[in-house]
């Protein structure tokens, strides 16, 4: 790129004054000292060589003749049309640097800045994150504010989108939080910062940007419908709907927020209000989807199925492939017992979203209502491969309560929630929201109404309660083994005690299950006088829980659960036995235990705990075999149980020569 001699006509050139003071450098030029060069030193003489480039020039002043302006612009477009990307933003980089009071000055930076983010691209496709997003930075900072509010849209916003399509999310909002201050003052910019958090579900930041927005605009009724998102999304339901709300009377015209505002009222049981306003909706926009939609799920929570079947065809008719209302057709048709009806929604809706974690919620529910636990199991597990929330990890853990997988169910539970020493439930949900209360059920109805907008529970009351029994009881209890709680001492009227209580009480089938689950817990936390308790009223209830298991009928399912539950009751009953001390009956429950059903699963925990009270009790012989039954070479534990067994072993016969063998006997 060609340099020209800074021109030195009219005061334009104040920046240079102090420079002309100088006489030894003439006005009409600045020519760099070279480096290292003492102040007051002579030009230097360039070298007796044609090789020698000339030395560079700026050109201080803005052009005051045509031809002076037409040759900027020749070499501007000179730099824009070099050959490479580099060499155009090369180039640009010089003319910018050449020409600091150029007219064209903006011209050449907004073309940089879209050269840098086409830089920035090609560095991240080619997997260099680090490099993209300093190139993206520095894009933002060529524009000022006026002009980075203007373009914010074109040139700005597809900068950190680029990021979040490349699956780089957190790496997006760091960046989209650097660049909104440079559009902070410009409404309509603000609201596309709004809508970028939305899109990302980043509802804290998606809020605080509408907020700002409705600053510099408070008549808007979109920045209004706007943070009424933010809102939903953020679980925020009661400002959510005022945020709606006032978005009507701002625009009463309004072609979502009507609908908007319907929804939440619909997803709080209040069918009335919502059938008003989705009625308001389609007087407004008569092929509004969402609109029908509501109307017809207004009906069918309230059991007026035939008249939901009119404005749901009209929904259908208009948008016949939105997966999310099939979802809640078959989630409110599976609330109410309709089983059929909820399968039939289920399976189109799988057709055209088969991974939206709502609906394998509610085919979930369905496996669980026909019986097939374990195909319940499977279905939300392969939902929690892809998503995460509380409501998902709830509907996992009552499927393995259901099993009466306990344990398990448990770890599903403690993925969000928390008990309080008083007994409440803390829980995150949406994965920001920090919420506390007595009623499980009343927390998770946030993350249902806000997502589904569906106001009833697929569960039952008494499940959902059952549940919260478990959960508050199991949970008090790993606190009081983390305390250390003494054995036997008990914890008399305290909160853990009427957890406990509260846990087994009832009179049906399914009783024993949970009095064997308390006794088990209470054991491990040294409550082992109600845990004695407990597991011998559960060896009672055998029969009627083996039932209860196998779906209340008695046969082979009912025998296999029987072996079971007998076993783990000796062995829970033995174990308390021992942790008070009386190993003799010990020993007696913990035997019976491993000799009822060789076939239960629970016949090897048995037998390594009978091995514990023998060897206790200076029985090595009874105990390596005992030890022996209760190993398993391809279990988690295989590594410390041998070691165990070579231990008992060497103290029987001074080395371990023959112990594979004896081992393998």
């Amino acid at each position: 790129m060609t340099t020209y001699v800074a021109r030195a006509v009219a005061p334009r050139f104040l920046v240079c004054f102090a420079l002309m003071a100088s006489s030894a450098i003439a006005p009409a030029q600045f020519v760099p000292r070279r480096p290292g060069a003492a102040e007051g030193s002579p030009r230097p003489k360039p070298a007796a060589t044609s090789e020698t480039p000339p030395v560079s020039l700026v050109v201080l002043a803005a052009p005051t003749t045509t031809m002076e302006l037409l040759r900027e612009q020749s070499d501007l477009e000179a730099a824009l049309a070099a050959a490479t990307l580099d060499e155009r933003v090369a180039q640009l980089n010089q003319f910018l640097r050449t020409y600091p009071a150029s007219p064209l000055q903006g011209a050449a930076k907004q073309a940089l800045a879209r050269l840098q983010a086409q830089l920035g691209e090609q560095r991240l496709r080619a997997g260099d994150i680090a490099g993209a997003e300093e190139t993206f930075r520095q894009a933002v900072r060529l524009l000022p504010e006026a002009e980075a509010a203007r373009s914010f849209q074109s040139l700005i916003l597809p900068m950190p989108l680029l990021l979040a399509t490349q699956g780089l999310r957190k790496e997006a909002v760091l960046l989209m939080r650097e660049f909104q201050t440079r559009a902070w003052n410009n409404a309509l910019a603000v609201e596309q910062i709004g809508l970028f958090y939305l899109s990302l579900e980043v509802p804290t930041d998606a809020q605080e940007a509408f907020r700002r927005a409705i600053e510099l605009d408070a008549a808007s009724a979109s920045f209004y419908h706007g943070l009424g998102v933010a809102y939903q999304i953020g679980l925020r339901l009661e400002d959510a709907a005022a945020a709606f709300q006032r978005a009507t009377e701002l625009d009463p015209k309004s072609r979502v927020a009507w609908a908007a505002l319907a929804d939440l009222q619909r997803a709080a049981g209040n069918y009335e209000k919502a059938e008003e306003n989705y009625r308001r909706q389609v007087e407004i926009d008569p092929e509004h989807p969402t609109a029908w939609g509501g109307l017809a799920m207004c009906y069918l929570a309230q059991g007026r199925e035939s008249e939901s079947i009119a404005p749901m065809a009209r929904m259908l008719a208009i948008n016949p492939r939105d997966a999310r209302f099939l979802t809640q057709v078959a989630y409110i048709q599976a609330a109410r017992g309709n089983l059929a009806a909820a399968t039939a929604a289920a399976t189109q809706a799988k057709r055209l979203q088969p991974n939206y974690p709502w609906l394998r919620i509610v085919e979930a529910h369905l496996m669980r209502r026909a019986g097939d636990l374990a195909e319940a199991e499977n279905l939300l597990g392969e939902a929690l491969q892809t998503a995460r929330f509380a409501t998902l990890q709830f509907e996992l853990g009552a499927t393995l309560m259901l099993a009466n997988a306990y344990d398990q169910a448990l770890e599903a539970f403690e993925t969000f929630l928390k008990v309080t020493p008083e007994g409440d439930f803390e829980a995150v949900l949406g994965g920001a929201l920090p919420v506390r209360g007595s009623s499980l059920a009343r927390l998770l109805d946030l993350e249902r109404r806000a997502s589904l907008l569906v106001a009833p529970a697929l569960l039952r009351d008494e499940e959902v309660a059952a549940i919260e029994r478990y959960v508050r009881f199991a949970l008090l209890v790993k606190q009081a083994r983390a305390k250390g709680a003494p054995a036997g001492l008990g914890l008399a009227e305290s909160p853990l005690e009427a957890a406990a209580k509260t846990f087994v009480a009832g009179k049906d089938a399914a009783r024993g299950w949970r009095l064997l689950q308390a006794a088990d817990l209470l054991a491990e936390a040294g409550e082992v006088g109600m845990a004695e308790r407990f597991a011998r009223q559960a060896i009672d209830a055998a029969g009627d829980a083996a039932r209860a298991a196998s779906g209340g009928v008695d046969g082979p399912r009912a025998e296999d659960q029987l072996a079971e539950f007998y076993v783990r009751a000796q062995m829970t009953l033995g174990w308390t036995l021992y942790k008070q001390g009386e190993t003799a009956a010990a020993t007696v429950r913990l035997r019976e235990a491993v000799k009822a059903y060789p076939a239960a699963p629970s016949r090897r925990e048995a037998a390594w705990r009978l091995g514990i009270v023998l060897e206790a009790t200076k029985q090595d012989a009874d105990a390596f075999e005992a030890y022996k039954l209760g190993y398993d070479a391809n279990a988690p534990t295989a590594s410390d149980r041998r070691a165990k067994l070579e231990a008992i072993y060497r103290r029987l016969h001074g080395s371990l020569d023959g112990f594979d063998a004896a081992l393998s006997r």
